[in-house]
C-alpha cells in the first residue's frame, strides 16, 4: 500500500510520513517551550525559522538538480504541494540554521535540538511502518484505446512504461493532463499510457474535445481493474514500470513536471535505455 485514505483525503505514504514529522516537531517544539516559559517566544521562532528553512533548502536543491523540468514553467517552483524535495539540501540548511543558534542564541540550542531529534524519530518510526515501496508487474490484460484498438500493456517492446491513472471527474488529473501529455510527445524511449478510471467513453471523449488534448496513449479501463491490481486509493496515481515490467515506484496525488522528468530518467537509467 502506497497510500493511507482518511476520510474523502488520500495521502501518498511519503507525504502522510511528512505531515506526522512536521506535526512531531512542533508538538515536541511546544512542550519543550512551556517548560521554559522565560524562552516560550524564542523557542517558537527558532523552530518555525529552522522548519522554513529546510523547507526552503529542499526544494531548492531540487530545482536546482531538476531545472529542465522547471525551465518551461519556472513558477511552478513555488507549487511545493507537488512535493519535489531534496533531503541532503534540507540537511545542510538545517545544520546551517543550528550553527548560526550557536553563535547568536546558545540556549536556543537544547531546545532546538530536541525539537529536530524528536522529528527524526517521527519519521524514522513513520517510514518505518509506511514504507514507500512498489510491488508488482505490469499485468497482461488487454484495455483499448479511444478508436477501439485493443492495447496489450504487457506487450513492452523493450521499452520502460509509465502509466497514469486518471479520470475527468478528478480535478487533480485535469491539472497535470495538458503538462503530461506534452511531456509524453516529447519524450523518446519510454511509453506513457493514460488509462482512464471506469468512466464512459463519451465523458472521455468530451473532456479531449474541451482541452484539446490529442487521444493518443489514452485507454478505458471501465471496471477500474489496474487499481484493483495495485491497491490504489486514489486518483491520479502514476506507475512506473522497468523494460522487464517490474513496477519501479508509483507516485499518488498530482505530479510536476520535474518530479515527472525525474522518475522518467530513473527509469530509463535503470532499464538501460539512455
Amino acid at each position: 500500500m502506497n497510500a493511507i485514505a482518511i476520510g474523502p483525503f488520500v495521502f501518498s505514504n511519503d507525504r502522510f510520513v511528512a505531515i506526522l514529522t512536521v506535526l512531531t516537531f512542533f508538538i515536541v517544539a511546544e512542550i519543550v517551550a512551556r517548560r521554559r516559559p522565560d524562552y516560550r517566544a524564542v523557542i517558537h521562532n527558532w523552530t518555525a525559522g529552522a522548519l522554513v528553512i529546510w523547507i526552503i533548502t529542499a526544494r531548492l536543491g531540487f530545482v536546482i538538480a531538476n531545472w529542465e523540468g522547471f525551465a518551461p514553467a519556472p513558477l511552478t517552483v513555488l507549487a511545493i504541494w507537488q512535493g519535489g524535495f531534496n533531503a541532503t539540501a534540507g540537511a545542510v540548511g538545517l545544520g546551517a540554521t543550528v550553527l548560526a543558534a550557536f553563535f547568536t542564541r546558545p540556549k536556543i540550542i537544547g531546545p532546538l535540538a530536541i525539537s529536530i531529534l524528536g522529528g527524526a524519530l517521527a519519521f524514522g518510526v513513520a517510514t518505518y511502518f509506511l514504507p514507500d515501496q512498489a510491488k508488482g508487474r505490469i499485468p497482461v490484460a488487454i484495455f483499448t484505446d479511444m478508436s477501439g484498438v485493443p492495447v496489450n500493456l504487457a506487450a513492452r517492446d523493450g521499452q520502460p512504461l509509465v502509466l497514469n491513472l486518471w479520470a475527468t471527474w478528478c480535478p487533480p488529473c485535469r491539472r497535470e493532463m495538458p503538462m503530461m501529455v506534452d511531456l509524453a510527445q516529447s519524450q523518446a524511449g519510454v511509453d506513457i499510457i493514460f488509462a482512464n478510471q471506469g468512466e464512459p467513453e463519451r465523458n472521455i471523449e468530451r473532456y479531449l474535445d474541451l482541452t484539446g488534448l490529442t487521444a493518443a496513449g489514452m485507454v478505458r479501463d471501465p471496471t477500474r481493474a489496474l487499481m484493483q491490481e495495485f491497491g490504489l486509493l486514489g486518483l491520479p496515481s502514476t506507475l512506473f514500470f522497468t523494460a522487464d515490467g517490474t513496477l519501479q515506484s508509483v507516485h499518488t496525488g498530482e505530479i510536476s513536471r520535474a518530479a515527472l522528468l525525474a522518475a522518467i530518467n530513473d527509469l530509463k537509467r535503470d532499464s538501460g535505455a539512455e
